[in-house]
């Protein structure tokens, strides 16, 4: 066969097979809009968003400690407010001056596991019959258990409903505590919380070892002041 008809044949084989197996139409280019994608397809990853916190004003209070804070007047007019609230029993008291987030713990000592108050469980927490562990009594080792009204609320009263003296960020002996032969420090893991301590020293004709702290640490929460810790230390013998 000549070179001329087999290229001829050739031909033919190659169009009766494009025919019969059938030929798929090219793609047409993807359209690109401002995004540079096609809008049929998915990005494989989505764009990071970027949320910027607008700048805090200076004036605005933070829990930083230090005597700015302890003398702030929304933070005395906070403090003054628990005062009352533990004279008067007042539940709802209690509750609005709280941390609403994250409650208050009260540490029978700062060794003691602290008990969470909710704001809810604030409301009925003079009159509640609900029994908490406490901790362990430093001097005799026993176990403190039961309600707020009969093993918390006498503590209470006791440095406050007496004459009593603030310390701002200070447990020194004579300043915001008593003699004792204990290390008395504020807890390392709440270094950054600011605290009042409001130290109740002997009477003129007391025992020298016969005083009460209790030490308020504060947060803020949306720019005011609320109570969110109440430790206790006493002479532990």
């Amino acid at each position: 066969m000549s070179c001329s008809r087999f290229k001829f044949w050739a031909g033919i084989l190659l169009i009766f097979a494009v025919t019969v197996g059938g030929c798929a139409p090219p793609q047409a280019a993807p359209t690109i809009t401002s995004t540079g994608l096609d809008p049929q397809q998915t990005p494989t990853t989505q764009p990071n968003i970027i949320v910027i916190t607008p700048t805090q004003s200076s004036g605005l209070l933070r829990p930083t400690p230090g005597t700015s804070f302890c003398a702030d007047p929304g933070v005395q007019a906070v403090l003054t407010g628990l005062i009352t609230a533990i004279k008067e029993n007042d539940g709802a008291a209690l509750g609005s001056l709280i941390d609403p987030v994250d409650g208050l713990d009260i540490y029978y000592t700062s060794a003691s596991l602290p008990v969470n108050i909710t704001v809810e469980t604030a409301l009925d927490l003079f009159d509640s019959t609900l029994s908490y562990t406490w901790g362990d009594h430093p001097g005799s080792g026993l176990p403190v258990e039961g309600t707020f009204s009969v093993e918390i609320l006498p503590l209470l009263l006791d440095g406050m409903d007496r004459p009593h003296t603030q310390a701002c960020q200070n447990l020194e002996t004579g300043i915001g505590t008593g003699p004792t032969t204990a290390v008395i420090t504020w807890p390392e893991k709440h270094s950054g919380m600011p605290f009042i301590a409001l130290f109740r020293a002997p009477g003129p004709q007391d025992n020298e070892l016969d005083w009460r702290t209790w030490a308020v640490g504060f947060s803020v929460v949306n720019g005011e002041p609320k109570i969110r810790m109440l430790i206790q230390y006493f002479w532990e013998i």
